[in-house]
């Protein structure tokens, strides 16, 4: 009993690991796709708040400083700015579990509209400078990818959950029930 437990247990967080890198690996890369095609979406931050949700804060801390220095890195900026930012969104994602109702699909259009607010921001502001210039095109790209994450991301945490499941890992929809 005790060693089954133990495996089944060391099972499920390989396979959690495994989750975790491969779809932040794939959001990430979208992400930089995107972004290279002039399209500013925000496609990891999303992840990270459900991560921190379905999950723990510690998988979510870990997806958060890793992938935001990988997207750091990747754009070119001087100072992992995204990665200190991404922490907000785990930090929303345990915020949103503790609210009550937060568990409807239907009410993740308010933490996709909040998400590039929280991370790509600041985040963005910090990288260009805080000229006035910098500043419209910070909130402009904000806006744009607020209203994109607030249409995206319920569906997107149906199909996380759907992954999720076939593995028999934490679900989105599970985690209300959990903390009880």
């Amino acid at each position: 009993g005790e060693i089954c437990g133990g495996l089944c247990e060391t099972g499920r967080a390989m396979i959690r690991f495994a989750y975790v890198f491969l779809l932040s690996f794939l959001l990430i890369l979208a992400e930089l796709l995107a972004e290279s095609a002039g399209l500013r979406l925000l496609l990891f931050a999303p992840f990270v708040f459900y991560i921190s949700y379905a999950t723990d804060a510690r998988t979510g801390c870990a997806a958060a400083l890793l992938g935001g220095m990988v997207l750091d890195f990747c754009f070119g900026h001087a100072n992992p700015w995204s990665a200190v930012f991404l922490l907000s969104a785990v930090l929303f994602g345990r915020l949103w579990l503790a609210r009550p109702g937060s568990d409807s699909l239907g009410l993740l259009v308010i933490p996709g509209a909040v998400l590039p607010f929280l991370t790509q921001f600041p985040a963005t502001l910090i990288q260009a400078g805080f000229s006035h210039s910098a500043l419209l095109d910070a909130v402009s790209d904000a806006i744009t990818a607020s209203v994109c994450t607030a249409l995206i991301l319920p569906l997107a945490v149906l199909f996380w959950d759907w992954l999720a499941s076939l593995f028999s890992l934490n679900l989105f929809t599970d985690a209300r029930e959990r903390l009880k």
